[in-house]
């Protein structure tokens, strides 16, 4: 039988490295870095433009006298395509007397996360769980960059290309390796080559 939330399941997960705290209209909402999910995409479906993305897409101006433009549109990807429908502000006052420059590509990045959501895509997010403290420093925790190893002073790099060429093991009797030594430490360019040529 299909797992008919396969791909829902496979990207619903929020990277909080790429998020950010927003207020919108009084509303706190946590955004989502767009490039983030174009790379989620891509990763997913391939190159966008190629393989999914929009087409046939439509500005509509009829709402323009109350500051409104709507997109229309039609997203697809490898396993099909839906109409979709987007508006934005037309002008960055309440007086309606500065236009957005920004207008097309705000509604059509706006519109590219309403597509990927229906998909699956951020679902942690459009779900609420971001505000649940407990699962949005679960997902910090998960996604935190780790600490960069210890640089390796030059003396005890050479001292390990002694270990490593001669198959001594460490007090706990593992082996010691190239792998065992970039498990703990950053090596130089110069280092990494040496032990290539080694």
């Amino acid at each position: 039988m299909e797992d008919n939330l396969k791909l829902w399941k496979s990207v619903e997960e929020t990277d909080p490295n790429h998020t950010k705290k927003a207020n919108v209209k009084g509303n706190k909402i946590t955004s989502i870095a767009p490039q983030y999910q174009i790379k989620l995409a891509t990763e997913k479906f391939g190159s966008y433009g190629g393989r999914w993305g929009f087409k046939e897409l439509k500005y509509d101006y009829t709402l323009s006298n109350i500051g409104m433009i709507v997109l229309n549109a039609v997203f697809f990807y490898p396993k099909g395509e839906f109409p979709i429908t987007n508006s934005v502000q037309l002008y960055r006052d309440g007086a309606m007397t500065k236009i957005d420059d920004d207008f097309a590509k705000k509604v059509e990045t706006d519109t590219l996360t309403k597509a990927l959501s229906k998909l699956g895509f951020n679902a942690d997010i459009f779900m609420g769980r971001y505000d649940d403290t407990k699962y949005f420093n679960e997902m910090v925790e998960k996604y935190k960059t780790p600490e960069p190893l210890p640089l390796i002073e030059s003396e005890k790099f050479d001292k390990y290309c002694e270990w490593i060429l001669s198959g001594t093991k460490d007090r706990k009797g593992n082996l010691i390796t190239i792998d065992y030594l970039k498990e703990r430490h950053t090596l130089t360019p110069e280092q990494e080559l040496e032990l290539i040529n080694d």
